[in-house]
């Protein structure tokens, strides 16, 4: 006879935290003991009736031995394979069909003493299931820089903006090391063109962020914690304060640092609890509470060693959806995928250090994951950020979780220029503006590589490929030139090509600037660093009046000067 026990939906948050102290572990890596992640087949019997049981908020599980109007066939299919309790991975879910099959995964909580490992294969024998897969635990992508517990602000407006090496990185120290020049995601140009826009939402997956922090003040929109299942996502561990912080402290205020989108407004929502871990069926419902609520990127700083079809069910909500999830490759060094960030369909991102060299080792130990499913590379060293325990300090922390943000942010810039972007016109903005070779030889290599990517961010040149520069030639030029424009005369837009030899790169900014007769300058339709190779842009003379106009290139001590002719 089974023992059935009494747990009141208030319980649930207290239960769902007891969990993570119970836990299996094998070949698949570590996973909760108690808990299962079932995706019925789409149209059963079963499956609709337990759609039916399904609450319309997040916290809400049905109990096998509720009062509420239990169906036979459900209330036996809980006996019958020692299920206590069962509960919507996205409870607001109709039985219309959502992308990658959402409302059919559910979580399911197993009776006291039942093993886990027999529950899942008696659940996959039935054949009602397209999966049932463990309830995986990951963990957060970054860690806290030794002795970095709260370091006051002491410079000026952002105080601490010489300290974000990542956005600008003029070669100076951190921690002892000298930087090198250039070596950052190149932010300062790309705020010429944007520094965001109050409609875009990112959501943030992590330990959660300080609610009434002033930095995020006027930013934040309502969230939600499943580590305790309630909607207060409170911070209480600092992974997910410093994550965010990168993406959206608020900037140009004369305190601490500055966020990389000065505008967008963020989703703070908790799947790690106050010791930097999480299970997957949190994850799972959390990529879905941000896509449902209006996030156009998300925020992944979390790994976990297990593959996971709900998981990767959720991240293709979010593509189907037209979002996308921003993921960390982790941080042992090593050439084992980690997931999410293993996934088709989102952006895997690596960590540099402050010399533009994977970061290895980190400030803690370990070094920046790498492998085939890796897209691009972040500064993640001795990042600057806001600390969770007092709104007036800054701490470091190191790690793939640190590099995630700056590429999500980028992203939220481009989303603020165009919010109709898709996918691929993201990452083919992201790929081909990509800095490539700037780490050691032996692992930067020409092109893709396992442990780069595609290359070191460049937000600006990002937001270029948006608005009009493209790289039209992978043959690396022999020399520094500009080409004549055409058409020319023209009326009213002109393509102007130039040459960026090797010997340029990060050397000095690229200018490209246009002039009046006068010697007025009248636009500046490049002004960044440049990898070598030859790139396009349009000039648009709509506004100006017919006449001789002139465009001068210049990069460090080389310059050239070419007429055009405006005729309308």
């Amino acid at each position: 006879m089974k023992r059935f026990f009494i747990i009141s939906a208030r319980m649930l948050p207290a239960l769902l935290f007891l969990l993570l102290l119970n836990t299996n572990s094998n070949a698949e890596g570590k996973y909760n003991s108690s808990t299962l992640i079932l995706k019925f087949k789409a149209g059963t019997e079963l499956f609709y009736q337990a759609r039916e049981l399904v609450p319309k908020t997040p916290e809400g599980a049905f109990y096998v031995n509720s009062n509420l109007l239990y169906t036979n066939t459900i209330k036996t299919f809980l006996s019958e394979y020692d299920l206590y309790w069962l509960k919507g991975a996205k409870p607001d879910a109709d039985t219309r069909p959502l992308p990658a099959g959402m409302e059919r995964i559910f979580i399911a909580g197993l009776m006291p003493g039942a093993v886990v490992e027999t529950v899942r294969d008696r659940l996959i024998k039935s054949g009602e299931f397209d999966y049932v897969e463990f309830d995986h635990i990951g963990y957060a992508g970054g860690m806290l820089a030794p002795g970095s517990e709260e370091n006051t602000a002491v410079l000026p407006n952002d105080p601490n903006f010489n300290s974000q090496w990542g956005l600008r990185n003029t070669g100076q120290t951190v921690n002892g090391i000298v930087g090198t020049n250039g070596g950052d995601i190149n932010i300062a140009n790309a705020w010429d063109i944007t520094t965001g826009n109050t409609s875009i939402k990112v959501a943030v997956l992590d330990s959660g962020i300080p609610l009434t922090h002033p930095e995020f003040s006027g930013r934040l929109l309502q969230g939600y914690d499943y580590a305790n299942n309630d909607n207060n996502p409170t911070d209480d561990q600092g992974h997910g304060t410093n994550v965010a912080s990168i993406i959206g402290a608020n900037s140009n205020n004369n305190s601490l640092i500055s966020g990389i989108n000065w505008s967008c407004k963020i989703i703070p929502v908790k799947i790690l609890n106050s010791s930097g871990s999480g299970l997957y069926s949190w994850w799972v419902s959390g990529i879905t509470y941000a896509v449902d609520n209006g996030a156009k990127v998300l925020n992944m700083s979390v790994g976990g060693a297990s593959t996971n079809a709900a998981l990767e069910d959720a991240v293709n909500y979010a593509y189907n959806n037209g979002r996308i999830v921003v993921a960390c490759m982790m941080n042992n060094n090593n050439n084992v995928t980690y997931y999410p960030a293993g996934f088709q369909n989102l952006i895997s991102v690596g960590a540099i250090n402050n010399r533009m060299q994977r970061a290895v080792p980190f400030c803690w130990g370990g070094g920046s994951s790498y492998g085939p499913h890796i897209d691009f590379a972040a500064p993640g060293e001795m990042i600057i950020g806001l600390t969770h325990t007092n709104p007036a300090t800054t701490s470091y922390w190191c790690g793939t979780s640190q590099a995630t943000p700056m590429v999500c942010a980028v992203v939220s810039l481009l989303y603020s220029v165009n919010s109709s972007l898709t996918y691929t016109q993201i990452y083919n903005a992201l790929k081909n503006s990509a800095r490539d070779q700037v780490g050691p030889s032996n692992e930067d290599t020409p092109g893709f590589d396992n442990y780069f990517g595609w290359g070191l961010i460049n937000s600006r040149g990002a937001l270029d490929q948006i608005n009009g520069i493209q790289p039209i030639s992978a043959i690396i030029p022999e020399k520094f030139g500009l080409h004549q424009n055409y058409p020319n005369p023209f009326n009213p837009v002109t393509k102007i090509r130039f040459d960026i030899a090797a010997g340029n790169t990060f050397s000095a900014v690229t200018r490209l600037a246009i002039y009046n007769s006068l010697g007025q300058e009248i636009a500046v339709p490049v002004n960044e660093m440049l990898s070598p190779g030859t790139y396009e842009t349009e000039f648009d003379g709509s506004g100006s009046a017919s006449g001789v106009y002139y465009y001068r290139l210049e990069s460090g001590d080389l310059f050239e000067m070419k007429k055009m002719i405006l005729v309308k």
